[in-house]
């Protein structure tokens, strides 16, 4: 049902991510949208001109958010211990919701860069407690001495990689979809324990 308390524009992005999310930019219909949306499809191509700009705009709004979703987790009030959990979960649970967004981003970042530039400025993580957690570990001697940047940049790949790369890892695993859920929860479990033993033990 329509929720008529929203804009156009606002029922317009809510279905284009709910269907892209679900078949991708190529499985995507701008008709099947603007039924989702509620409007007819002219009223859809007065607002976007094509799917692929209506693509670019959903998801790039999406990369914002969740960029931005990241740094209260980082700045939350517990140990660097407790934070790497809840940050693998975090990148998980936004893959899961959104698979393409990782290669959107990759796209994105090699043909038009300046406006993914400008949004990880907006939201730098070396100014969070977690950073600065790191940094005081390794003062003190409790923490391996690598440059914080290396953390989150495992962190990053550790939990999207698997996202990029699922068709591979289905051919070469023998994964099923059934079993693909299982295979990230376990990697959920796996890499907060690896990344944590391997600051701590050396």
């Amino acid at each position: 049902m329509v929720d008529v308390n929203k804009t156009t524009e606002e029922l317009i992005f809510d279905a284009a991510l709910s269907i892209f999310q679900k078949k991708g930019l190529a499985g995507a219909r701008m008709q099947e949208i603007a039924d989702a949306a509620g409007i007819n499809k002219s009223m859809l191509h007065y607002y976007y001109r094509s799917k692929e700009l209506l693509f670019k705009q959903v998801f790039l709004l999406s990369f914002k958010q969740f960029s931005a979703s990241v740094i209260p987790l980082l700045n939350q009030p517990n140990t660097w211990e407790e934070k790497i959990p809840l940050l693998v979960a975090h990148y998980i649970s936004s893959m899961q919701k959104n698979p393409d967004l990782p290669m959107f981003v990759i796209n994105e970042l090699r043909y038009n860069p300046d406006e993914f530039i400008n949004i990880v400025t907006e939201n730098r993580v070396g100014n969070t407690l977690f950073i600065q957690q790191l940094k005081e570990g390794m003062e003190k001697g409790f923490i391996r001495p690598i440059r914080p940047i290396q953390v989150m940049v495992s962190i990053i790949s550790e939990t999207v990689f698997p996202f990029i790369a699922q068709p591979m890892i289905n051919y070469m695993t023998h994964v099923q979809e059934t079993s693909w859920e299982v295979f990230i929860e376990t990697r959920q479990a796996v890499i907060p324990e690896m990344l944590i033993k391997y600051l701590k033990e050396f």
